[in-house]
């Protein structure tokens, strides 16, 4: 597994706790990266980098999920499932070094390894949509 991918889990591992009980997610990659032994630096901060962006701007990015699941409220998602595409939508409209296919192909793959059978597609259909209507969204990113 590659660097980016270590810290796109790192993050994922992270918001999925950030989630449930709360706290600084600063805190919570520390504690996670510490109990994973991972302590190569560039991780480290790619996943903070990452999982920031996210808390950041938890509100709009389960906007723009519920507006492209249709019939789906974000609570009724796998909280896997959109912790991944709050992840790959931070890549998409925040973070310009990661082509969009990059984090979509990512997200797939995360999806597939960490949640259930039907997530790859979930998570494929929800990020297509979100691709095709980019410009759309990105006003709502405030970009």
């Amino acid at each position: 597994m590659g660097k980016r991918r270590d810290s796109r889990v790192l993050a994922l591992k992270s918001l999925y706790i950030y989630e449930l009980v709360g706290g600084e997610i600063d805190d919570i990659i520390d504690d996670v990266s510490e109990k994973e032994s991972i302590s190569e630096k560039e991780i480290i901060e790619y996943a903070n980098n990452i999982a920031n962006k996210v808390v950041l701007s938890l509100t709009v990015m389960n906007e723009i999920i519920e507006e492209c699941a249709k019939n789906w409220t974000i609570n009724r998602m796998a909280v896997l499932d959109r912790n991944i595409l709050r992840i790959a939508i931070a890549e998409i409209f925040l973070q310009e070094s990661v082509p969009d296919i990059v984090a979509i192909d990512e997200a797939i793959e995360m999806a597939k390894e960490y949640s259930t059978d039907d997530s790859g597609g979930f998570v494929n259909g929800i990020l297509d949509y979100i691709i095709k209507n980019k410009e759309h969204f990105e006003k709502q990113m405030k970009i």
